[in-house]
């Protein structure tokens, strides 16, 4: 179960792929989300997204996700996946993604025992408060550590994004548990599909953009403005590069067009210079085989980043596009400079930038790089990797619940 939708692509990518790849498996799932209405009102989609699903005999069940960031509206969510855990007959274990789920699986353990899988995703709680919000007292922030201790005391097994935080857990950070298994499964890309393809090959993408891409040098920021993103940071780094290379392009796959736009405007970047667009979790593939230079800086190292992988990180190296790192935690530049596709950033003083700038712009094309990245990035970060894992820790945690294949 998932508090993020399947219609979203966060919730595609790391949910529907890795369900559907373990259904192919034998695994007998059931999935229940909380779904934005907006994304419902797509009846297509919708119809797509299960017919597909039950393609793979996935049961899905889901309820419109409250969105309007009140306390009741947060209540509502987690009754509906509350709901859903404990209505829900004839189940050998409850694999709950991320904290509000993993709420809803200790609730049906507290009433008849069913073993749960805490995929933990984040440390939640520890995100919230330094963002400021919920847990902003003594009293509540309490209250939430105790909640966090259960999760995972209770959990029969784990699963993290980073080998940080199952080092925590495993250490006893939580305490004693009842864990048969700790796991790192990080973000997971499909290396089947997100693999670099030629230009003209990429016939999802509108011609008028891939004819302008052309020849360029492109650089590439996809996502969302948000806290976790080095905003200006980022833009300040891409306007350095224009400013050296006239065959430089931005290219931002964004819902946030407005946003980007004013930011590009203030910097007094010439619209020609910049591509500005949002694309499909479904076509992503495509669009990263046009990008040479994926900006991936992060706000640094926090109690509440031990936690995080970017989902970025594995399509780009999967995708051949060679990631600019700062941020997050060590394990992410670890990766970066293990895999030799991209470099890591220091700090992001200007100084830095600019001399980030002449790096992209003297760096030569190598395909060969970028391919023995892919090699040496895949036992981590591919689907079937992760499934592989997903496995074990689904034995461990609840025994052998696969159907015949």
């Amino acid at each position: 179960m998932t508090a993020d939708g399947l219609l979203e692509p966060l919730g595609f990518s790391q949910v529907v792929r890795v369900v559907e790849g373990l259904a192919r498996r034998g695994w007998p799932y059931r999935l229940a989300s909380l779904e934005k209405p907006a994304d419902l009102a797509r009846e297509d989609r919708v119809r797509d997204l299960r017919a597909r699903l039950s393609a793979s005999r996935i049961e899905w069940n889901f309820t419109p996700y409250a969105s309007d960031g009140s306390v009741s509206a947060a209540a509502r969510n987690e009754a509906a996946l509350i709901s859903a855990a404990t209505r829900t007959p004839g189940i050998g274990g409850i694999h709950a993604r991320a904290y509000h789920s993993a709420v809803a699986a200790f609730a049906r353990w507290l009433s008849d025992r069913t073993p749960y899988l805490f995929d933990a995703r984040s440390y939640w709680f520890d995100e919230r408060l330094e963002d400021g919000r919920w847990f902003t007292t003594p009293i509540r922030l309490a209250v939430a550590r105790g909640v966090e201790h259960q999760l995972f005391a209770q959990a029969a097994g784990v699963v993290t994004l980073t080998e940080l935080q199952a080092d925590d857990v495993r250490s006893g950070r939580f305490g004693t548990s009842r864990h048969k298994a700790v796991e790192c499964i990080t973000t997971c890309a499909d290396f089947h599909d997100f693999v670099r393809r030629p230009s003209a090959e990429c016939l999802r993408v509108p011609e008028v953009i891939r004819k302008n891409l052309c020849g360029k040098r492109v650089l590439g920021i996809i996502g969302s403005v948000n806290r976790s993103y080095l905003v200006d940071e980022t833009l300040s780094l891409v306007a350095a590069v224009l400013r050296r290379d006239a065959k430089a392009h931005l290219l931002i796959l964004s819902g946030q067009r407005d946003e980007y736009g004013r930011r590009l405007d203030a910097l007094g970047i010439d619209p020609v210079r910049f591509t500005l667009t949002r694309a499909e979790h479904e076509v992503m593939p495509e669009w990263l085989s046009l990008i040479d230079w994926g900006m991936l800086l992060l706000n640094p190292g926090s109690p509440a980043k031990r936690a995080s992988m970017p989902t970025k990180l594995a399509e780009f190296l999967a995708c051949g596009v060679r990631p600019v790192q700062f941020g997050c935690n060590a394990e992410v530049s670890e990766w970066v400079r293990r895999t030799g596709a991209g470099f890591v950033l220091s700090d992001v003083r200007p100084e830095t930038l600019e001399a980030a700038a002449e790096r992209i712009v003297a760096a030569p094309a190598d395909a060969g790089v970028m391919e023995q990245a892919r090699v040496l990035a895949a036992p981590h970060f591919s689907l079937s990797s992760g499934l592989d894992k997903y496995e074990r820790v689904l034995l461990a945690t609840f025994g052998d619940l696969r159907r015949a294949r």
